[in-house]
């Protein structure tokens, strides 16, 4: 009897470990250059990344198109995407989440990247950065991060993942843990062998 309930005990702590972290976790990979876009789809909403040229312009940005829909912008440029690193907690208290339309006004613009003009921005050319994004309404948020390096004439986006828990918030770079449901089944079937044993 005692071996039993140890069984279940491990089952059960398996299971509540899955409950607390639901990682939403893609590593799908897309890439635009000069003059193109490319958009992904995360939780049903469009979010869309490419390398803006014509006239003066000259950048590489990212924005979102689909209302309930926003990404986060640096505390006093809100018209730039911010750049977080690997290890940041993107949630609630992580200011600022602009959310569609992107902007001052009821036109959505592009969130600014890199200049390829001024060589100015927040991202290094040919480093990895991460983008901040949340979806939802109200106080009722989701939030997670995309993947992307920047270069001379592409822009590539290598992943993304967010918390599919409401108002909890995820470390940038953290996907589901994989051993997760390999203790569960290891557990499932030891208290099977010691049962026939």
């Amino acid at each position: 009897m005692f071996l039993r309930m140890s069984c279940i005990a491990v089952s059960t702590l398996a299971l509540s470990g899955l409950a607390n972290a639901d990682i939403i976790y893609s590593d799908l990979t897309a890439s635009a250059s000069t003059g193109e876009s490319a958009s992904i789809d995360i939780a049903g909403l469009n979010y869309e990344f490419g390398i803006q040229t014509g006239g003066p312009l000259d950048y590489a940005y990212v924005t979102t198109t689909s209302q309930g829909a926003g990404l986060f912008v640096p505390l006093l440029s809100e018209f730039e995407a911010r750049n977080f690193s690997a290890g940041d907690s993107i949630g609630t208290l992580t200011s600022v989440l602009d959310m569609y339309p992107l902007g001052g006004g009821s036109e959505n613009i592009n969130l600014s990247m890199f200049d390829f003009n001024t060589n100015t921005g927040n991202w290094n050319l040919g480093e990895t950065g991460y983008v901040g994004f949340g979806f939802g309404s109200g106080i009722d948020f989701n939030y997670g991060w995309i993947e992307f390096t920047v270069n001379n004439g592409e822009i590539a986006m290598t992943g993304f993942a967010y918390n599919d828990e409401v108002n909890q918030s995820i470390t940038v770079g953290q996907i589901p843990a994989p051993g997760a449901l390999s203790l569960l089944a290891i557990a499932g079937i030891a208290s099977r062998r010691r049962r026939r044993g």
